[in-house]
């Protein structure tokens, strides 16, 4: 039984990746002119129904994954795929073939993940977002916090600012899935990962233009 919402989702995000419209999407997907069958596309966004076998085979391509993972989404850690793009990497060119395509198409997909993700908490309103912040300040009252504690948020917020004002989009994605990761370990709805946490922070980090000698190699 397909998950027709979350395919939804997945297919949005390689829409978007490719930065097209929905008459846009369906004209690649169907090499003939897409004006007036953005409702195609809407519908399968909304989850009202899925592609066919064609169109979603065309929808994978033009989104460098995997059919499977459209319909089924990730069943692999960070880690794993991580290895798997390394080890592909490294093979000889006559030799990677097929394995090196497969290795692209998880990072791909993992990327595609961490915009859905990101996309979802966008997708907060004001409204939504206030109350979540005063639901937090209460916590803050019922106990107060302390200089340590104070200093560790103020470096949070500082950080979200930096990658706010000077991140690119790839990096604030990748903050965004760190922090939900975090999130969801610390109230018991995720198995804590070491390699795949630490990696994800790891790729952030590393990401940052800072020279082994401390200058800041963007200037």
């Amino acid at each position: 039984m397909i998950d027709k919402k979350a395919l939804g989702q997945r297919i949005k995000a390689v829409r978007l990746k490719l930065g097209l419209t929905m008459e846009e999407f369906i004209e690649r997907i169907d090499n003939k002119p897409g004006r007036g069958r953005s409702g195609t596309v809407n519908n399968w966004e909304a989850g009202k129904n899925a592609p066919n076998k064609k169109r979603l085979k065309r929808i994978a391509e033009l989104g460098g994954v995997s059919v499977e993972y459209l319909i089924n989404g990730l069943d692999i850690s960070t880690r794993e795929a991580i290895n798997r793009f390394e080890k592909a990497r490294n093979l000889n060119a006559t030799k990677a073939g097929a394995s090196n395509d497969d290795a692209i198409k998880v990072m791909n997909a993992f990327r595609l993940e961490g915009s859905i993700t990101t996309n979802q908490i966008i997708k907060l309103n004001k409204k939504k977002v206030l109350k979540l912040l005063n639901r937090e300040m209460e916590y803050v009252e019922k106990m107060p916090i302390g200089i340590n504690e104070a200093a560790v948020y103020n470096g949070l917020i500082s950080l979200l600012e930096a990658l706010r004002l000077h991140g690119s989009p790839d990096q604030q994605i990748d903050f965004a899935s760190i922090i939900v990761s975090m999130w969801q370990i610390a109230n018991g709805n995720m198995e804590y990962d070491k390699n795949d946490v630490l990696s994800n922070v790891d790729k952030l980090l590393s990401s940052f233009p800072i020279g082994k000698d401390g200058s800041d190699e963007s200037k």
